[in-house]
């Protein structure tokens, strides 16, 4: 449904994979800090195309900052960073977040940084990275994090109206993390969208997860992910699906 995915036609999934049934999961996200802006935007890259959630930082202090600010799932450092040291961030983070997975890599012979990896439960990638090499060390760090990121729909009765992508829609079902729609034509959707909430002025961004053809309506069934989880649209949105009988 609005939170999953369904069985019929469906249009490739730019966000990542989704688990069949009444709920969804998000893609991992993931903080990838290096201060060398190449190699930087060259992982982020490579992890976007794998599906994931990807933020990239080029300083430490940006990194801790996004840290504090919202959740990933996995952190990938580089060890130097200018004035600052990765391991030292990995320290942090293992007492903040002991549940996220991390990544320590480095460009430099270094024994030392390798047992600080395996002390803090970090694996140890060298520079230069093999992508295929690297995105199973990734997929391996992903495999043993818990996730608690399955949400529960809620179907809505009579629905509601939005505005999606310029063209009227109902809403069928929702969830914390998106929500199904239907739309009155079979038009083929944008791999991003902006759904507007009428009556209070709420503007989600969104990406289409699947679509099949409505056939009582001659219209078109959507499930949609919320593009951002920690914007203030995501966190009013939420609130809304609380308020919402199930």
């Amino acid at each position: 449904m609005g939170c999953g995915t369904r069985f019929a036609t469906t249009q490739t999934n730019p966000v990542g994979l989704y688990s069949p049934g009444p709920a969804m999961t998000l893609p991992y996200r993931i903080l990838v800090l290096d201060d060398d802006e190449h190699a930087l935007s060259g992982i982020v890259e490579m992890l976007r195309d794998a599906g994931h959630n990807v933020t990239g930082a080029a300083t430490y202090d940006a990194a801790k900052r996004l840290l504090g600010l919202g959740s990933f799932d996995l952190l990938i450092t580089d060890v130097r960073l200018r004035a600052f040291n990765g391991v030292h961030l990995v320290m942090q983070t293992r007492q903040e977040h002991p549940d996220m997975a991390i990544i320590i890599i480095t460009g430099y012979d270094d024994p030392m940084v390798e047992l600080e990896a395996g002390r803090y439960n970090a694996a140890f990638v060298k520079k230069p990275l093999k992508p295929t090499q690297f995105l199973e060390t990734v997929n391996q760090a992903l495999t043993g994090i818990r996730r608690q990121r399955r949400w529960p729909r809620k179907r809505v009765v009579g629905g509601f109206r939005v505005t999606a992508a310029g063209r009227p829609a109902a809403v069928v079902d929702v969830c914390y993390g998106g929500l199904r729609l239907e739309l009155p034509d079979r038009r083929a959707l944008p791999p991003t969208f902006d759904i507007e909430v009428a009556g209070i002025g709420l503007h989600l961004e969104v990406q289409p997860v699947w679509t099949e053809p409505a056939p009582e309506s001659g219209g078109t069934l959507c499930g949609a992910a919320l593009a951002a989880e920690h914007s203030p649209e995501a966190r009013t949105w939420r609130a809304i699906v609380d308020r919402l009988s199930a």
